[in-house]
């Protein structure tokens, strides 16, 4: 029997594996060497942005608006998630589309083909 979905409070840190091609994210149109590509937007992404170490992503901070973007590469599919957490849903909305605007800019100075989600 079907269940439905837990309700994520914490969505910076339950992935919800099921269908993610279609969550926030940037998809690179090319599969080979995909992680390579990954760590070179991700690496590129660092020269413009105020961020956070983490482990094999990072985390921007900002302050106009206030909050915080992650940027991780997927590691199953060609692409770089983006999640954004802002003071409101604006900011959020906000956050997220500079996040993914950044991954775009990276990858065509990188030369790296994107594919429509």
């Amino acid at each position: 029997m079907p269940q439905s979905r837990r309700e994520k409070k914490d969505h910076l840190i339950y992935a919800d594996v099921v269908d993610s091609k279609s969550k926030a994210g940037v998809w690179m149109g090319e599969r080979a060497s995909f992680q390579q590509k990954q760590s070179q937007i991700l690496e590129a992404i660092k020269d413009e942005m105020n961020w956070v170490e983490l482990k094999g992503a990072i985390m921007v901070v900002s302050t106009e608006p206030a909050g915080i973007t992650l940027m991780a590469p997927n590691p199953t599919l060609p692409g770089v998630i983006v999640l954004a957490d802002g003071g409101s849903p604006a900011a959020s909305a906000k956050l997220q589309a500079a996040g993914e605007e950044a991954v775009r800019r990276v990858m065509a100075q990188l030369g790296i083909a994107e594919e429509a989600a």
